[in-house]
């Protein structure tokens, strides 16, 4: 595909999470089928490897720092209106994934969940709905996991952060309709460099058991769940505004 052709010829978007995993192929995947990129990421010598990489001719423009931080967004969407004038797109990727059963779990771990996974889905929400509202409209797309619904063992934490992005996806598309559409991807094991590194340490068969376990039989790869999220920042999702879809090889039906 041409550059300048696609779903997302001439739209705008910012990404975050997007030096590694599911981030990195949303990135990817706008970026070829026609979309400029602010790019977001907490290592900034990765992040503008990253951001080289995924140009297609459109253009990318890295801004690294702590998701967390409300200063981040504010940034992001700064960057994105100084460099391509406008913003359509926003895709909240970037997760913390603490693993520890709830007894064990320490101060630490629950506020950067909190902080990472809720307060930076949060945060950029504020700082670029007014501006895509302004701009007429646009598309906002959360980052949710199974684990917001499917009780687990190691993740009462992360899914917390989850569910209070789910909430908020539901609360932020009230809201900022009409021109602005909030939805959220719900996924469940993916093959990120992160998972697949487990895997190869894995002596337990832990990994192999969360695979027999889904219906589909495997884990979903980064580029299935980037496919879903661009389904929901396109035009073809237009009537869709306020929900949660579900990518997990069938691990939760709902």
């Amino acid at each position: 595909m041409a550059n300048g052709e696609g779903d997302f010829a001439g739209k705008v978007a910012i990404v975050t999470g997007a030096s590694r995993g599911i981030g990195r192929a949303v990135a990817e995947l706008l970026a070829e089928r026609g979309a400029a990129l602010v790019v977001v990421g907490q290592d900034a010598t990765r992040l503008a490897d990253a951001a080289r990489a995924i140009d297609r001719g459109t253009g990318v423009e890295p801004v690294a720092g702590d998701v967390a931080a409300s200063d981040l967004a504010t940034r992001a969407v700064e960057a994105a209106m100084q460099r391509f004038g406008r913003l359509d797109i926003v895709a909240n990727i970037a997760g913390a994934f603490p693993t520890a059963l709830l007894e064990h779990t320490d101060d630490r771990q629950f506020a950067d969940s909190i902080a990472i996974n809720l307060a930076g889905t949060f945060n950029l929400c504020r700082a670029a709905i007014p501006v895509m509202r302004a701009g007429g409209g646009g598309a906002i797309v959360n980052m949710s996991s199974m684990a917001a619904r499917f009780p687990t063992p190691g993740l009462s934490v992360y899914g917390a952060s989850k569910a209070g992005v789910e909430a908020l996806t539901r609360a932020a598309a009230a809201e900022a309709a009409p021109l602005v559409r909030v939805n959220a991807v719900s996924a469940g094991p993916t093959l990120t460099e992160t998972v697949r590194a487990l895997m190869q340490v894995d002596t337990t068969g832990a990994t192999a058991a969360v695979t027999s376990n889904l219906p589909l039989g495997r884990l979903a790869e980064p580029r299935e769940i980037a496919e879903v999220v661009a389904f929901l920042a396109s035009d073809r999702a237009g009537c869709v505004t306020g929900q949660v879809f579900h990518a997990n090889c069938g691990g939760l039906m709902a």
